[in-house]
Order: structure tokens, then C-alpha cells, then sequence
């Protein structure tokens, strides 16, 4: 017996061939859109009668829209973004914490918190309308991948995991890519070894080409050519080649790729959080290669990409509608499965997301229901936390926000618990400490090594009206003021010497020449034993030295001739 779902009253965005853009009726018949009515000459009563056991949906004020592709979708690091806050395009490959997380999850003892990871992670792309994920992870091995991915069932949208395990057989065609990361130690053997790998196999092939400036000069040293050129020289750039992320992309280059109808993934965040370099998109634009959109290592949702990509190009060079179609039609080419979704019409999958409009904020107030229009209101008004529902087939997998098909038990509680791991494993609390007390360090020692220096004193000549006219800094101390300017006055020594006068009346009495001696009764003055005459007192040569005593000596006056010793000639 057929199951048939009516979704009425809603504005559908079709994103169709003839872009058809209005308030019709669908009709989903066992997973599959059955009709439109564009017309609305839908009949419920009707149709009930007719069909009992039909569901009906009522999308009044909700806008409907094909689901998202998410083109690279990074599960292993999706709860811990943190990580990369330090990270650029130049040392993530050498980056500690992430070489840690990935360690830690490759171990097959951790194989249960990796499968509750992905599912997180699958859980919430769902809730932002991704009905298609790329899985991209690193960690998934081969010892994972034949434990847990025996079959896909236990994914509900659209799949296609991008391995960098080559020991992963491919199985199930449409389901496996292979994956290729560049760095500095590209030769000849590494490409060989993925032409090898390839070889009889319709797979897809991503390169991840976020050249680092170390790895691009080792490349040209290598082969003397840039990127693109030596993938094409080893036939490894085709119409199922990816290029992810490209940071050097030439003319030539460019032309490559478009003449060999390979395809670009874009990242948008880790363009704005990673890149040092950006190349143009708008010549990518312009020159048609086909283009699809990821949300890589830094991104959250498909939407918020679009928004950032939107920014990132010049006004009017692209449509909003083909903005959206970079991750809805453009990349069902990509994966091969534009024959089943990328699009609401007649006899496509009934893949599609709603949007909730009761929100006074996304209000719709557009003039008409042209499909450019809408389009600018999604990406510029609406976010994937506007989404309500979100159809796969058919089955409502979440409906009024809510999870409905238990993907995951206790989601909330494992996402905490996944996390808590995850930080341990990348000790990044360990490594933030450490670059705390760096910080601190280098802080103190800083304060410790900044004296003040000390300025030698010079004087500035001024010019005439006061302008100094030098180079460098200054202070002013004072006024330089030439010897001869000087008052004379400044040469007196301030200090006052005081003068106790005395008038003499008599010679006898008031003038003594030997004031200050009257209480001395002995002058001793060592001499040499000669033989010399002195009043009162004879010196005769009996021993080396003789005191001299003077004993009330009489002052001889202008009479030297006393003090004369020896004959005199």
C-alpha cells in the first residue's frame, strides 16, 4: 500500500531547473515527490477520501527548500574547534593538539567514543539541514572502519567518507573517496603510490592543496613546477578530482582544472580562520570550474559558509540562487546523485528542510515570491537555528527541531563527555598553563629588564624665538649662561669671616709674640749634634742629639748675629 505525505500552505523554493518559487502543495508518495501543485488546485477532502492513511502537513509559515551538501564535513575535530585557535595553514600539520586528538582516536581501544563522535556530529549536521555529509576525518582506519562501517544503515543521510587509509577497500561504489593531504615531502614515489592505489577504480579523489609557503617551495624545488601542474603531469587531475582548499592557484593552473572538469571545495571559515594567503574567487567564479562548499576543520553549518562566502566575493558577480547551489545541485553532481536530489520535483527523493518563519524576525516581507529574492532572505536573514524540519526520503528525521529517530541517546550529556576526552588527549588544558606561566614569565622579565635610562644633561641652543630646530628628545634643565655674562658679584664667596680687632697702646705690654706659649714649659726640637753658639746655652758634641731647653729667653732685637753658627767669610 502506498504512503503518501501532503505538505501544504508553505513557501517552496525548488531550486529547480525553471527556478519555480511560490506557495504550493506537495505530494510525497513512499519517499518520493509524487507532485507539485503549482496551481494549489490541491483538494484535501478529496485526496483523503481517496487515500485515509495520508499524513498531512501543515507548513504555514515555513519556507521550503532542498536539504544541504555538506561537501567536507571534519567530524573528529567538530567539539573541539578550540584547538585550532593558534593554528593557520602554515603549522597545522605540526600542530601538537591535533596530532594528540587524532592519536588518541585512532586507537582501537577508543573505537566507541570515535562512533559516538561521528554520531554527534551526524546528529547535528542533520539539525542544520545537511542531508548530505563527506566525511573527512583523518582518525577513520581501516581496524574502525571494518568494526563499525560493516554497513552504512546506522547513517541516515546521504554518505561518502573521503579516506586517507588506502588499506580501506573501497566496497560499496559512490560510498568510499580517497583522500590525499600535500606537504613538504611530496616526490615521485608518494604520487606513484596514489596513481597505483587508483588504478582501476572509479573513485573520487581529494587533494588537500592549502599549500603551506614551506611546502609550495619544496614542490617547485622538487619538480620545478608548481602544484596543479605536476598532479596533471601524473594524471591525477580528472573529472573526478577534488581540489580542496586550493591557496596557489595561477591562471594556468585554474585552466587546468577547468579543462580537465575537476571541481573546487571552498571552506569559507578556514579561509578567514586559516589562510595566510587568499586567492581570487571571483576569476574562480568567472572562469565556470564547477564549485561546492565545506565546512573543513573551523567551519559550524552549510548556511553560515554561505553567508561568509557571500562576503568574500564581489556584489552582483554571483546570484544567491547560485549561491545556495553551490551546496545543493553543484555538489549532487560532484557525488554523482543530481539523478536522485539536488532539487524539488517530480519523481527526486523527498529530501528537503524547513524554515521557520513565526519568528517576527524572518517575517517575510519580500514584494513577490521571485526565487532570487527568497534566495537573499535565506542567506541573509535566516540561520540553521531557523530550521523546524528536516525530510530524507520522505521520513521526518527531525520535526519541530526535535531529534526522531533516537540517533543518538543523551546527546547533550555525550557531547560533554566526548569533549572532556578529547581535551585530555590534546592536553590542552597541560599546554595552556604552559603558555600562561610563559606569558607571565616573559612578562616579568620584561618589567625586570626595563630601567629607566639615564639621559646625559646637555645644553640646546635656541634659535631666536625660542624654536628648538635638533632631532630627538629632550628635557630643559636650564638656560646655558657664558662665563663673561656672569654678575661679578656671584665670584664673592658668601661666607663671612669674622675679625676680632685689638688696639695696641703699648709694646711691651699689648704685643706678644709669644701669646699662647706663657704655659709651655718645654719645646723639644730633635736636631743634629753641631757645634753652635746660643745665648745662655752651650751644645757641645757629646752625643748625636741634644734637647735644647729655652728658659726665659730675651728677645735680641734687629741683632741676628746670635743665631749665626760657624766662622763666617
Amino acid at each position: 500500500m502506498d504512503k503518501f505525505t501532503v505538505i501544504k500552505n508553505g513557501l517552496v523554493l525548488t531550486l529547480d531547473k525553471k527556478g519555480q518559487t511560490g506557495y504550493f502543495n506537495i505530494i510525497i508518495r513512499n519517499g518520493k515527490i509524487f507532485l507539485i501543485d503549482y496551481e494549489r488546485k490541491f483538494n484535501e477532502k478529496e485526496f483523503k477520501l481517496k487515500n485515509p492513511e495520508s499524513e498531512i502537513i501543515d507548513a504555514k509559515d515555513k519556507l521550503i527548500m532542498p536539504g544541504f551538501f555538506n561537501s567536507k564535513l571534519v567530524s573528529s575535530y567538530s567539539l573541539n574547534k578550540v584547538f585550532f585557535k593558534k593554528c593557520s595553514y602554515q603549522n597545522i600539520s605540526s600542530w601538537l593538539s591535533l596530532k594528540l586528538v587524532d592519536r588518541y582516536l585512532t586507537q582501537l581501544e577508543n573505537s566507541g567514543t570515535l562512533k559516538d563522535l561521528l554520531k554527534l556530529s551526524y546528529l547535528r549536521s542533520l539539525q542544520n539541514g545537511e542531508i548530505f555529509v563527506n566525511e573527512s576525518s583523518i582518525s577513520i582506519e581501516k581496524d574502525f572502519f571494518d568494526i563499525h562501517f560493516t554497513d552504512f544503515e546506522w547513517i541516515r543521510q546521504y554518505y561518502n567518507l573521503t579516506s586517507y587509509d588506502y588499506k580501506i577497500s573501497p566496497g560499496q561504489e559512490g560510498k568510499i573517496s580517497y583522500g590525499f593531504i600535500s606537504d613538504e615531502n611530496i616526490n615521485n614515489y608518494s604520487l606513484s603510490s596514489i596513481r597505483k592505489n587508483l588504478s582501476g577504480k572509479k573513485l573520487k579523489l581529494f587533494i588537500e592543496a592549502s599549500l603551506s609557503e614551506k611546502s609550495f617551495d619544496s614542490i617547485k624545488k622538487v619538480f620545478g613546477r608548481s602544484f596543479i601542474n605536476v598532479l596533471s603531469d601524473m594524471d591525477l587531475v580528472s573529472a573526478d578530482t577534488i581540489i580542496s582548499n586550493p591557496t596557489h592557484l595561477n591562471p594556468v593552473e585554474i585552466d587546468i582544472l577547468k579543462q580537465r572538469r575537476s571541481s573546487i571545495i571552498i571552506s569559507p571559515s578556514d579561509y578567514v580562520n586559516l589562510s595566510y594567503k587568499k586567492i581570487d574567487f571571483d576569476e574562480l567564479i568567472l572562469s565556470g570550474i564547477n564549485m561546492i562548499i565545506g565546512t573543513g576543520y573551523t567551519g559550524n553549518d552549510i548556511l553560515s559558509e554561505l553567508k561568509i562566502f557571500s562576503t568574500l566575493i564581489s556584489r552582483n558577480i554571483l546570484s544567491y540562487e547560485s549561491i545556495l547551489q553551490l551546496a545543493v545541485y553543484n555538489p549532487s553532481l560532484v557525488f554523482g546523485v543530481s539523478n536522485l536530489t539536488g532539487s524539488l520535483e517530480r519523481n527526486r527523493s523527498a529530501d528537503m528542510i524547513f524554515f521557520d518563519l513565526k519568528d517576527l524576525r524572518n517575517t517575510v516581507t519580500l514584494p513577490d515570491t521571485d526565487r532570487e529574492n527568497v534566495s537573499e532572505f535565506i542567506i541573509q536573514n535566516l540561520t540553521s537555528k531557523d530550521i523546524s524540519d528536516v525530510l530524507i526520503r520522505g521520513e521526518a528525521l527531525i520535526r519541530d527541531g526535535k531529534d526522531q529517530i533516537n540517533f543518538i541517546e543523551s546527546g547533550q550529556n555525550k557531547s560533554y563527555e566526548i569533549s572532556q576526552k578529547l581535551y585530555s588527549a590534546g592536553k590542552y588544558f597541560e599546554f595552556k598553563e604552559k603558555y600562561l606561566m610563559r606569558g607571565r614569565v616573559d612578562k616579568l622579565n620584561e618589567n625586570m629588564t626595563e630601567e629607566e635610562e639615564k639621559k646625559e644633561e646637555i645644553f640646546v641652543d635656541m634659535t631666536e624665538t625660542g624654536e628648538y630646530v635638533g632631532e630627538g628628545e629632550f628635557t630643559i634643565l636650564g638656560a646655558k649662561e657664558d662665563e663673561f655674562e656672569k654678575p661679578r658679584e656671584r665670584d664673592i664667596p658668601k661666607t663671612e669671616k669674622q675679625f676680632n680687632l685689638k688696639e695696641i697702646k703699648s709694646l711691651e705690654k699689648d704685643m706678644n709674640l709669644f701669646e699662647g706659649l706663657e704655659d709651655t714649659e718645654e719645646i723639644i726640637k730633635p736636631v743634629k749634634a753641631k757645634k753652635k753658639i746660643v745665648p745662655d746655652k752651650i751644645i757641645t758634641e757629646d752625643t748625636d742629639e741634644q734637647k735644647i731647653v729655652i728658659r726665659d729667653v730675651k728677645p735680641l732685637l734687629f741683632d741676628d748675629t746670635a743665631f749665626e753658627t760657624g766662622p763666617k767669610f
